[in-house]
């Protein structure tokens, strides 16, 4: 009999560890081990914030008061990123090893990366091109794989993937897209960013009108009541911020005057002055007063301590 018992305090034992070495592997931002990023494909404050989460090509990073911080799991290649109060949305490839179908098609996490719920196009399609309203979640997509349920094209759906629609983009003549950008809150509103400038669409990208003629945009973001693109011409970056109604453009002060283009551009949404860029060769930049001050968050992909 007592062997017995000491088996079975052995079996209550093994449990107990086992159960804490699942706990230790709990879904966190914690300590950074790999420091360098090679890929970035989008950036923002995802749930709300205040953090600010990177997507790279071997997961997701956040950076907060403390500094960066890397997510010690589920590493996944999440392109066409886009934060939204809830979560985010996103499309890619699985991490090496995963049981997941390449491509991901349109996924949707809201416990900042631990899981995700396949909303659309499970391994079928990688959408490259989406955009996202931080709070109305109505999605964009530009499909650049048509398959026998979406054509290639814009598309856009405003109930998280079950039905889609497609977008004529009458008005849109421009060969260049850099990015597409949703209004926050009103579904109806998309831009896109080319190199003949910003069009601008209020009818879901039935109709575009062109907002501004300038050269080579690289990338818009929207706000309530604007937003803000970058530009590249003659070797010169500009970072600038319009406001609906308003013919008026705004130059940000840049952290330096000869730096790499801007590709990613992302506004605290609950702090207008407080915007993240990330540059065509991996530097990111925090300002916290519309550029009056910069802190340099990495240069050349290598994450700041």
């Amino acid at each position: 009999m007592k062997k017995i018992r000491v088996f079975m305090g052995l079996l209550a034992l093994a449990a107990i560890l086992s159960a804490c070495n699942k706990e230790s592997e709990t879904y966190l931002f914690g300590k950074v081990k790999n420091s360098k990023f090679e890929h970035l494909h989008g950036l923002g404050y995802i749930n709300g914030g205040p953090e600010i989460v990177i997507s790279t090509h071997d997961g997701l990073y956040e950076y907060d008061k403390d500094g960066w911080k890397e997510a010690n799991s589920e590493k996944h290649d999440y392109m066409g990123f886009q934060a939204i109060r809830e979560g985010f949305f996103s499309s890619g490839h699985p991490e090496p090893g995963s049981d997941y179908k390449n491509p991901l098609g349109l996924v949707k996490s809201t416990n900042r990366g631990a899981s995700f719920d396949k909303l659309a196009f499970y391994g079928e399609i990688d959408f490259h091109y989406l955009a996202a309203g931080y709070d109305s979640n109505a999605i964009y997509v530009l499909n650049e794989m048509p398959t026998e349920e979406m054509t290639g094209g814009l598309h856009y759906t405003l109930d998280e993937g079950t039905t889609w629609n497609e977008a004529t983009m009458n008005g849109f003549n421009s060969e260049f897209i850099s990015n597409l950008a949703a209004h926050p809150s009103q579904k109806e509103m998309i831009a896109i960013g080319s190199k003949d400038g910003i069009f601008l669409s209020k009818d879901y990208g039935e109709n575009f009108e062109l907002f501004n003629n300038v050269n080579m945009v690289l990338s818009v973001t929207l706000t309530e009541n604007g937003g803000y693109y970058s530009s590249y011409e003659n070797e010169t970056v500009q970072l600038k911020t319009f406001t609906f109604g308003n013919d008026q453009e705004m130059s940000i002060q840049l952290p330096n005057e000869k730096m790499n283009p801007i590709v990613f551009i992302a506004v605290n949404p609950d702090d207008k002055k407080e915007i993240v860029i990330a540059t065509h060769n991996n530097d990111i930049f925090l300002t916290k007063d519309e550029g009056a001050n910069w802190d340099a968050l990495a240069k050349s992909g290598e994450l700041k301590k």
